[in-house]
């Protein structure tokens, strides 16, 4: 997101498209550095991270324009420092911070100063060492499974049982073959299945070459890419384990027009349709995939 704002647009959009509508303005309180950002469906509302002020805000899931939170979590009890993502659990009413180090737990419903119901750290865990970014996270609510990434030793995904906490080892990991980077899960629970940012390691591009030498912790600690023609978006069943190739790819490289795919936006399983956001090419990818959905 280029501006401190959400834009929603039509979902048949196409091209250069002006928003239907967007939360905009001093009353949002919305900054930049947000990397991911959550809908809740079951109480049509939408979660917000606040980078600069280490908050969890939400929005009506029909907010437009300078419209304030409903509410806000935020305080010293808080400690949420350099979050720039979120992922709930509609289900468990529960909402997932990743930090540098740690998976930080509240209840959905919390507002103000209130500390978190549980919070995943430790070496043992292996969730994003200092020195490197803040992981991301994917919450099955159904198969009570946590997926980090973007953390993990050699860019691996790893996996916890959904109520995990303290200092636990994983019960797995997930990485493709290769040592390609793993990142940026997005869970599709009722169907099972796991989406997830996969980038090689190395690159022909000179400035992918230079940007993961500059920022090693971008991907797992080792010299990923970060922009390559050979980044692609993998799909694997959530039961998925160890060095295993993905079952279905999305934007196949050479071809595929991705560059740093940050992610799936969402997907829309009734249409069989996959959104895919790319950094690099400021633009969002939209993939009709029924032989995923089948």
């Amino acid at each position: 997101m280029g501006h401190s704002q959400i834009a929603a647009f039509a979902r048949l959009a196409n091209g250069n498209v002006k928003p239907t509508r967007n939360i905009f303005g001093q009353n949002t309180l919305i900054t930049r550095s947000i990397h991911k950002f959550a809908y809740d469906p079951v109480k049509d509302e939408i979660v917000v991270p606040q980078f600069h002020s280490q908050a969890i805000m939400t929005y009506r899931g029909g907010a437009n324009g300078d419209e304030a939170p409903i509410r806000t979590i935020h305080g010293p009890d808080v400690k949420i420092a350099n979050t720039d993502k979120v992922t709930i659990d509609p289900i468990h009413r529960e909402t997932y911070i990743p930090v540098i180090g740690a998976v930080q737990v509240f209840n959905s419903d919390a507002d103000g100063n209130v500390a978190p119901i549980r919070v995943l750290k430790g070496p043992d865990t292996q969730i994003a060492p200092k020195g490197s970014l803040p992981p991301s996270v994917a919450v099955d609510p159904i198969h009570d499974l946590l997926f980090v990434g973007g953390g993990g030793p050699g860019g691996r995904l790893l996996i916890f049982n959904r109520t995990d906490s303290g200092n636990v080892k994983p019960r797995g990991f997930l990485r493709p073959p290769n040592n390609a980077g793993m990142g940026a899960p997005y869970l599709y629970p009722e169907g099972g299945l796991l989406f997830a940012t996969v980038r090689p390691r190395g690159g022909n591009e000179a400035s992918g070459a230079a940007e993961a030498a500059a920022n090693p912790g971008l991907v797992g600690n080792e010299n990923y890419n970060q922009y390559s023609e050979k980044s692609y978006v993998g799909v694997w069943r959530v039961n998925d384990t160890g060095e295993t190739a993905p079952r279905w790819v999305i934007a196949a490289p050479p071809n595929g027009p991705l560059r740093d795919p940050v992610g799936t936006v969402a997907v829309d399983p009734k249409r069989q349709d996959v959104f895919i956001p790319d950094r690099y090419t400021n633009s969002i990818y939209i993939y009709h995939v029924p032989e995923i959905f089948k």
